[in-house]
């Protein structure tokens, strides 16, 4: 399905982190079908790979694809990885920060006065300094070009709370803040927004909740089901577009409804 305005995602160059998986792989194969420029960072060889046999059996015109191993959680592999982008591509235009730390169901339901430093600074490693040390290696390129679009990833318990999953929650309350700020440091040469994603049928969603848990969430949600990872790559894709050229610190929430700020 193509929309208005989206054209202009064809020789798009885009870093996308977290791609070998969940919503970063999605929004890959989504941007692959509009003949984007894809740099894609991963930590599972083997998943990476298949993303990429599934990017050429959706376009197998697209060769501009490369894979590249870098742990998020460190600014110097992220900025290694980022210079070989500029290099491979000649500059960035977009950047998805999709990568978050795999939060494990025990994890989710610690009790939120037990929660250890480790499963804090795990959390916080990879969804805010992931974020924060993609953005801080990309901007100076994006600023030297004159534009750029950043898309971070947060969640809605970071705008409503929960009673679980406290750590995921605290990381991603800072990712939307710092969306907000960073919006304001890098205007108007760079837009950053921050979707903010409601329950989402991912496999490791899926895989973490029995269908009676599935059946019972779905029923607080006006539209009466999980999004699709699907659904969030339309959003992101539009957010890295020219159409959303005058959008830029906001917090996008998809989830159905769920939550209505």
């Amino acid at each position: 399905m193509v929309y208005l305005g989206m054209n202009d995602l064809n020789g798009k160059r885009v870093l996308i982190t977290g791609a070998s998986g969940g919503i970063g792989r999605s929004i890959a194969l989504k941007l692959a079908e509009h003949n984007a420029r894809l740099a894609l960072q991963y930590r599972d060889k083997s998943k990476i790979d298949r993303v990429i046999e599934e990017i050429k059996s959706i376009n197998s015109n697209n060769n501009d694809v490369i894979a590249l191993y870098a742990d998020v959680s460190s600014y110097n592999d992220v900025k290694a990885m980022v210079d070989q982008v500029k290099e491979r591509f000649k500059g960035i235009d977009a950047l998805i920060a999709a990568a978050g730390y795999p939060i494990s169901r025990e994890e989710w339901f610690t009790d939120p006065l037990s929660i250890s430093d480790d499963l804090l600074d795990k959390a916080w490693s990879v969804d805010l300094k992931g974020s924060y040390h993609c953005v801080r290696a990309v901007a100076p390129i994006m600023k030297r070009q004159g534009n750029g679009s950043i898309v971070l990833i947060g969640s809605t318990p970071a705008l409503v709370g929960d009673v679980y999953g406290l750590a995921y929650t605290l990381a991603k309350a800072a990712v939307i803040a710092l969306a907000k700020s960073l919006a304001l440091a890098l205007a108007p040469e760079v837009r950053v927004n921050c979707l903010v994603l409601g329950s989402i049928a991912t496999d490791a969603n899926l895989k973490a909740l029995s269908s009676k848990e599935v059946y019972e969430m779905s029923k607080s949600i006006p539209l009466k089901r999980f999004g699709s990872a699907e659904e969030v790559a339309h959003v992101a894709a539009f957010l890295v577009s020219d159409a959303s050229e005058y959008i830029t610190g906001q917090s996008i929430v998809v989830d159905g409804g769920e939550v209505r700020l």
